[in-house]
């Protein structure tokens, strides 16, 4: 394998795009020359978060989910790292999450970035790393990578968390259904993860997610007050109106990989938007069922469900692709032992660099993104009754 891999110009390609990559992250840091897009602000969203729990500590916390109040506080804390007054940068995440971000805020920006990059990185490695061996290599330094790092997202975390949780789930359901359970920090990665253990009959690992996911709730309102959570519904609630998606859209386009997103940008209604986006969703749900529901190549599955998790939620965005990156390492390997579907190696290398290439191309307004999301699904969907052995339980075990 290590032979064939030398000798293929696509590995090669993509260990020369990695070290861009690193290049710039480095640079960035460093206050270097750029070498392609600037990134003027460091970690943003983690100062998002960190905010947040800043706001917890100084007896603030009503003013986490009143975006204006909010991103105010954010002008206040952070004036000089953002060189400028910053607008609109709200806390859309459930309490569970503050919750568990809330120790970070005991430390300056710099330092607690530093501890929670690291920290996270190192838990995805450990659940994922000696899976992937070498090929974990090219996930870190995948131009996915460098968006999580400069941009300060959480990914790291939903990565160990998913892959670390499906891969425990067949062994040691427990364990498994609660590193699932923790992954509801973030609900538009979560969304599909319990129709998946519905479908592939796997009770206690349900059973383990459900009791994880009841007591970061249960935990979070006796910190915070059933109030907060109360706010967090009404906020949510608020992101599903038009004027909210306007502003959004408006904000974030340049990053979006989801279906609304593009089909905003080639010029559809907002209306005509949301439809194309429900179905997508509606093509998810029924992909996952049938994926788990019956006997199928497990790391195939798993790529199934990452995938259709994109095609979701409306708000997904170009770091996010980071959780696709191990699954594109091992349906590339796949397609090296037993064979290359038609165009499945121009589909990874696309989705490879969609992060940035991406980016560039909504800029451009020609949204690439969820069409390469959509083709490396269907590479999964046909690799699914490519193995014998199946990890997953058969349903007389799991019950």
């Amino acid at each position: 394998m290590i032979s064939a891999a030398r000798r293929d110009p696509l590995i090669w390609a993509c260990a020369l795009v990695g070290l861009y990559g690193v290049l710039q992250v480095i640079l960035s840091i460093a206050h270097g020359p750029p070498i392609g897009l600037d990134f003027d602000v460091l970690y943003p969203d983690f100062l998002v978060f960190l905010t947040a729990a800043r706001a917890y500590f100084e007896g603030k916390l009503a003013i986490v989910y009143d975006i204006d109040a909010f991103t105010a506080f954010q002008n206040a804390l952070y004036a000089d790292h953002f060189h400028g007054t910053i607008e609109f940068r709200p806390f859309l995440y459930p309490p569970i999450w503050l919750l568990l971000i809330l120790p970070f805020g005991l430390l300056a920006a710099p330092k607690a970035y530093l501890l929670f990059a690291g920290l996270t990185a190192a838990f995805a490695t450990a659940m994922q790393g000696p899976r992937t061996g070498w090929g974990w290599l090219a996930v870190v330094t995948s131009p996915a990578a460098m968006w999580v790092v400069l941009a300060g997202q959480n990914t790291w975390l939903s990565l160990a968390l998913f892959y670390g949780g499906f891969h425990l789930v067949p062994r040691a359901p427990w364990l498994g259904g609660a590193l699932l359970g923790f992954l509801a920090y973030k609900p538009q990665i979560w969304v599909l993860v319990p129709l998946a253990l519905l479908a592939a009959r796997e009770w206690r690992a349900m059973l383990a997610m459900v009791a994880v996911v009841a007591a970061l709730c249960l935990a979070s309102a006796g910190v915070f007050g059933l109030g907060f959570w109360l706010a967090f519904l009404e906020a949510a609630r608020d992101t599903a109106t038009p004027r909210f998606a306007d502003i959004m859209y408006n904000r974030i386009y340049s990053n979006l990989t989801s279906l609304m997103g593009a089909a905003r940008m080639i010029g559809l209604s907002a209306g005509a938007a949301g439809l194309i986006q429900l179905a997508g969703a509606a093509l998810s749900a029924v992909a996952v069922w049938l994926a788990f529901r019956r006997p199928s190549d497990p790391e195939a599955r798993i790529a199934v469900l990452a995938t259709a998790t994109f095609l979701v939620s409306p708000y997904t965005l170009n770091y996010d692709l980071l959780l696709l990156m191990p699954a594109v390492v091992v349906l590339y390997r796949q397609g090296m032992r037993r064979g290359f579907l038609p165009l499945e190696r121009p589909v990874h290398i696309a989705l490879w660099v969609a992060p940035t290439v991406g980016v560039i191309l909504n800029d451009q307004h020609v949204p690439l993104m969820p069409v390469v999301i959509l083709l490396f699904g269907l590479v999964a969907w046909l690799r699914l009754p490519n193995a014998a052995k199946v990890e997953l339980p058969s349903p007389a075990r799991a019950g």
